[in-house]
């Protein structure tokens, strides 16, 4: 019987984010499309729009004026890079992890790299 090498890396079970997901759950630093437009916009900026309740301010690159939606607006994310401190579900070790949530999906559960 041989003995099995440590995992390297953590292993995460994730979910898939909804496609296309709300305009609310876009961050500084994502990309992500209109269903009805293929163009990419990056978002160097998001806030709510204190003037109109539901609605978010974007500053998406390569425009000089922000986008005004409604933070129920479909868009599908490319791009969602985020940084998550999950525990470990067999010994509670806190590992640091970063994922694509467009890509990776939301992170449920860790097994650390001990285990």
């Amino acid at each position: 019987m041989q003995n099995s090498e440590p995992a390297t890396t953590p292993f995460i079970v994730t979910e898939p984010l909804p496609d296309p997901l709300p305009a609310s759950k876009l961050q500084v630093g994502d990309t992500f499309t209109f269903p009805e437009d293929p163009t990419p916009l990056t978002v160097l900026n998001a806030r709510a729009d204190s003037r109109f309740n539901g609605f978010r301010l974007l500053h998406v690159d390569g425009s000089d004026l922000p986008l005004c939606i409604r933070e129920t607006e479909e868009v599908r994310p490319l791009h969602m890079p985020r940084t998550f401190h999950l525990p470990c579900l067999l010994c509670g070790a806190e590992t640091r992890s970063d994922l694509d949530l467009a890509t990776n999906g939301e992170p449920k559960i860790l097994v650390c790299a001990r285990h």
